[in-house]
């Protein structure tokens, strides 16, 4: 029950970033600021740093492939890049203590990371070439602020679901 309950809420996040965030974005607003929920991203990341490496890049796989199906204009791009940002979190993680500072100068490191890596892979892809200093300076930092908040708020129920996945699963077999 309790791994059942992860995954519903990385799906519900997953939902709540292409439909009810959508209208409180800036640039719905007329700000120039362009910001891209990814909070699925951030609640992968978050498993992966408490549940290892392995459960992330699962579950990276999962939500990419969604994000890319439904809202994607390359096949397998998100896929990629959720997979190997999540890897990259658990990995990083077995180096140091899960404490809340490291958790949160991890998730953010690696949001910087993946939207890095689209916008290369978007350009190496596609032939609309942006800037490199509007991009970082107009989306890229924007949206890693904007995410680092959403990991605020859903860094406590996401340990707790983790918590009680190990719990479940470090239970002796009867």
């Amino acid at each position: 029950m309790p791994r059942f309950l992860l995954a519903a809420t990385l799906l519900l996040l997953f939902v709540l970033e292409g439909t009810l965030v959508q209208v409180f974005l800036p640039d719905k607003w007329g700000l120039s600021l362009m910001t891209v929920p990814r909070f699925a991203l951030v609640g992968t990341i978050l498993v992966s740093m408490f549940l290892g490496r392995r459960e992330g890049l699962y579950y990276g796989l999962a939500l990419g492939f969604l994000q890319d199906v439904l809202y994607g204009q390359v096949i397998g791009l998100y896929m990629i890049t959720m997979m190997v940002a999540s890897y990259f979190a658990g990995l990083i993680v077995l180096l140091f203590q899960r404490g809340f500072g490291m958790v949160f100068i991890t998730c953010s490191l690696i949001l910087f990371a993946h939207e890095w890596l689209l916008y290369s892979l978007h350009l190496l892809l596609t032939k609309a070439p942006v800037d490199v200093q509007w991009m970082l300076n107009w989306q890229i930092l924007p949206t890693v602020v904007l995410n680092m908040l959403s990991a605020l708020v859903i860094y406590s129920p996401i340990k707790r679901l983790c918590e009680s996945v190990m719990f479940k699963r470090d239970l002796p077999l009867e």
